[in-house]
């Protein structure tokens, strides 16, 4: 099974997008997740994501953030996508 590298702004021999990505996620949610840090070995694709999450979960939602949250762990726990 393969594994995906868990990236650090850190790192010297990070290019430049990856680390632009790290600190624009770490900026927008105050601590960097592994998840984030794990999507940034492809920055394009990882702010798409973001892109999606922000326009489903947070803009012009009808729900209190902490249903959406349990809105979506319940859907996780249902279809046994466990992180």
């Amino acid at each position: 099974m393969a594994r995906i590298p868990i990236l650090t702004q850190d790192d010297p021999a990070l290019p430049e997008d990856q680390r632009a990505f790290l600190a624009e996620a770490g900026q927008a949610r105050g601590r960097l997740l592994n998840i984030y840090r794990a999507m940034a070995n492809r920055p394009d694709a990882a702010r798409a994501f973001s892109q999606m999450v922000k326009t489903v979960y947070r803009s012009g939602s009808t729900l209190d953030p902490r249903h959406g949250e349990l809105a979506y762990l319940t859907a996780t726990v249902v279809n046994n996508c466990f992180y």
